[in-house]
């Protein structure tokens, strides 16, 4: 059921799940997984008996049935592999880590040797059959197995029958080794617009290669990875167990809540000016929220472009250095804002212009924490995207009550 859509399956109950891919065949059940992510493969098939799920993953892909494989317990994933009537390529592909090449690679990718004809080789392809409609390109190796290069297949096509492939083939191929991080393979085909990226052992014998529509999965995953850690819920879902929210998200409130009692033992510091002028408590929350807001913008995109592998160097510098420019323009532009609202409603002018100065200078903090922090503890070989929000939002916070109530202090007489 090849671009069907897998949510309304999704929607049912697992008594209707279990009807829906027991009575459809393996082939159309392999359909049905194939546009599903691995979780929600997992979900479906995690009930289903071993000789049932097995006759299932021969129909799909290697890399398909791999990843719900990995899934099972020890006992049902021994039992299915067992019951698979081929399970070669899957086997090949167990052996490496679902994070790193080995593990996101097509095995089965058509290939071709380089001492072959054009003839022969489109021959090759013709035993492909409905799959081959597919291919744009063959991998090219030699007798030895060892990456060459790739071929067009139009250029096979158009080649005389005696042209030999090694005369044919492109050399300007991309190709990374089995344990290459999956990261660094989606930022390869990203940044050179590959459609494929062949993946090879420690000598350079051809195993497979990465597809595009794999690479994108991966970064989906890798984004979504990145936006629960700097939220603090990594290992959390919407539905899950209560179990694993609690322990993915609880040792992080109380991280925050010891950043909130070191805000609040600041504002101690300034018990007086608040006694001697209640209205500073009233503005008190304006200055920390909108940096803290600003620094995690600023944040949110270096953690990204540092999962990317965009930054090093002085592009490090260029960013730390238009964070500041955007902090110092936004912070201008909100202390204004604010400067005036204070005035309009209270006729203060020491009081507003404590307001808009502690503005300007903190949403200047927040840039240069934004892009600073995760870009240290990257240097400090740590992961910017796990702990870089509790020290970005600390230091906002600190420093905008600090400023506010610091110079409020000052102009203290002025604004009773």
């Amino acid at each position: 059921m090849p671009g069907s859509s897998t949510a309304p399956l999704l929607e049912l109950s697992e008594s209707e799940q279990d009807a829906i891919i027991t009575e459809t065949t393996p082939e159309d059940s392999a359909d049905i997984l194939e546009h599903m992510s691995r979780d929600e493969a997992v979900q479906v098939t995690e009930r289903l008996e071993p000789g049932l799920l097995a006759d299932i993953l021969d129909e799909a892909s290697p890399d398909t049935a791999a990843d719900i494989l990995r899934a099972m317990p020890a006992e049902q994933f021994a039992e299915t592999l067992d019951s698979m009537e081929d399970s070669s390529d899957v086997e090949s592909l167990l052996e490496y880590a679902d994070d790193v090449a080995g593990g996101l690679m097509t095995p089965d990718f058509p290939t071709v040797v380089d001492t072959q004809n054009a003839h022969s080789a489109i021959d090759t392809l013709r035993f492909l059959e409905p799959d081959a409609q597919r291919v744009s390109s063959v991998i090219v190796v030699g007798n030895d197995g060892k990456l060459v290069g790739q071929v067009s297949v139009i250029r096979l096509a158009l080649a005389r029958a005696r042209d030999i492939v090694g005369d044919l083939v492109e050399f300007d191929l991309f190709s990374v080794t089995a344990d290459t991080d999956q990261e660094e393979c989606a930022r390869l085909m990203q940044h050179y617009d590959l459609d494929k990226i062949p993946v090879v052992d420690e000598t350079g014998v051809f195993l497979g290669v990465i597809l595009a529509d794999d690479i994108v999965d991966v970064a989906q995953q890798e984004a979504a990875e990145d936006m629960y850690r700097i939220a603090g819920v990594e290992g959390a879902s919407a539905l899950g167990p209560l179990k694993d929210s609690v322990r993915s998200r609880l040792p992080w409130l109380f991280v925050n809540l010891g950043t909130i009692f070191l805000a609040a033992s600041v504002i101690a510091l300034f018990e007086s000016t608040i006694s001697r002028a209640v209205a500073l408590a009233v503005f008190l929350p304006i200055v920390p929220s909108m940096a803290g807001m600003g620094g995690v913008q600023t944040l949110t995109l270096a953690v990204r472009a540092i999962a990317l592998g965009e930054l090093g160097g002085r592009r490090d510098l260029r960013l730390v250095g238009r964070e500041l420019y955007l902090g110092l323009f936004h912070g201008l532009i909100l202390a204004v804002a604010v400067a005036a609202v204070a005035f309009i409603w209270r006729g203060n002018i020491a009081l507003s212009g404590a307001l808009g100065a502690a503005m300007l200078v903190n949403m200047v903090v927040a840039g240069l924490a934004g892009a600073g922090v995760p870009l240290m503890l990257r240097r400090q070989g740590m992961d910017p995207a796990v702990s870089s929000a509790v020290f970005v939002t600390t230091l906002t916070d600190v420093s905008g009550i600090f400023l506010f109530l610091g110079l409020a202090t000052i102009l203290i007489t002025h604004i009773q």
